[in-house]
């Protein structure tokens, strides 16, 4: 009888742990609206963005490297025969 309790808990927990923790959704949502009113507003900050953009290369090309950039990340541990 105790052996049957144990794999029922051990059942219910592994069922429990193979349950997904979040919901997908594979939803398109378009960058502007279609309605005709809203596309003004769109269109100023596309240009406000692409303005932005600009303005701000000089400063972003003087800066340090993203974090993402080669040399970043520290050398493995072990290295590949050869």
């Amino acid at each position: 009888m105790r052996i049957r309790r144990i794999s029922v808990s051990a059942a219910f927990a592994a069922g429990l742990a193979a349950l997904p923790l979040a919901t997908a959704e594979a939803q398109y949502y378009p960058p502007c609206s279609p309605f005709p009113l809203f596309w003004p507003f769109c269109v100023a900050g596309a240009v406000v963005g692409t303005a932005a953009t600009i303005v701000t290369a000089p400063f972003v090309a003087l800066t340090a490297p993203p974090y993402y950039a080669p040399g970043y990340y520290a050398p493995p541990y072990y290295y590949r025969p050869r």
